[in-house]
């Protein structure tokens, strides 16, 4: 049995996705012995307040912050219900913020404004910092170095990026972790394997992303924290090691960054 904690998912998407009324039912139906814990994300203004109701069931953490697409909608009230949010016991994390030049669904300037706001808000409340980037290489690096304490715990969660970044950002913060989706098992990602092949497995963490970017053979059905066994073994393979040994330490991992 691989124990494993799912350190990044949308607990309300997923639940909203698989039809199902509550997390009791998913974890009795598709989680398996192996869970132990997910950190569940609100990263938009509509998310803070189920989220929360989330972090109820045990086995449940969470984090808040507002995604780039999101910039756009930041306010001061909002900022307050994530400062409130923040405050609860079982939140372990300040996030997803970043950059994401994909889709600018937000104006650029104004992600990059938000972002680094964020991130003075994130380390202000003592939070790791979970960071979004999608074709904004160059600028998330910049800012990162710019703001955040070079012993920041970070986590630049769902990698896609290229290996010069991931090599930038795990020699320039050591307690930066990279985390890794079922992406690793599309057909179509060798660079990303390689990436995860070359990267230290003491700064691995394993995610899905729920309920998006199911693993392989599940893909196009919504993801879950279920699902990670999968990415494990993946990843075990990429690395050509014993799978138990991958989640031993992925799980190792993700305890110590998020203090679950």
């Amino acid at each position: 049995m691989l124990r494993y904690i799912d350190t990044h998912c949308h607990l309300d998407q997923i639940l909203e996705r698989m039809g199902l009324a509550s997390f009791a039912d998913l974890r009795a139906g598709f989680l398996g012995p192996g869970f132990e814990a997910c950190l569940t994300i609100s990263c938009d203004p509509d998310s803070v307040e189920p989220v929360l109701a989330l972090m109820e069931n045990e086995g449940v953490y969470g984090a808040f912050g507002i995604h780039p697409h999101d910039a756009k909608h930041y306010a001061p009230a909002l900022e307050a219900r994530i400062a409130a949010a923040l405050a609860h016991p079982r939140c372990k994390a300040y996030g997803e913020i970043g950059l994401d030049y994909h889709y600018d669904l937000s104006e650029r300037a104004l992600q990059r404004e938000v972002f680094i706001h964020q991130l003075r808000l994130g380390i202000a409340a003592g939070k790791p910092l979970i960071i979004h980037t999608r074709e904004a290489e160059d600028d998330t690096l910049e800012i990162l170095r710019g703001h955040v304490p070079r012993d920041w715990p970070i986590h630049v969660h769902c990698f896609t990026s290229s290996r010069r970044l991931a090599q930038a950002l795990l020699a320039d913060f050591p307690n930066l972790h990279i985390g890794f989706t079922g992406i690793l098992t599309f057909k179509n990602s060798d660079d990303l394997r390689e990436t995860a092949r070359l990267a230290p497995l003491e700064r691995v963490l394993v995610e899905t992303d729920g309920p998006y970017l199911a693993p392989v053979p599940f893909r196009g059905k919504p993801a879950h924290p279920g699902h990670i066994p999968l990415i494990l073994e993946k990843l075990a393979e990429i690395k050509e090691m014993p799978v138990e040994e991958v989640a031993a330490a992925t799980l190792e991992n993700a305890k110590r960054v998020y203090g679950i």
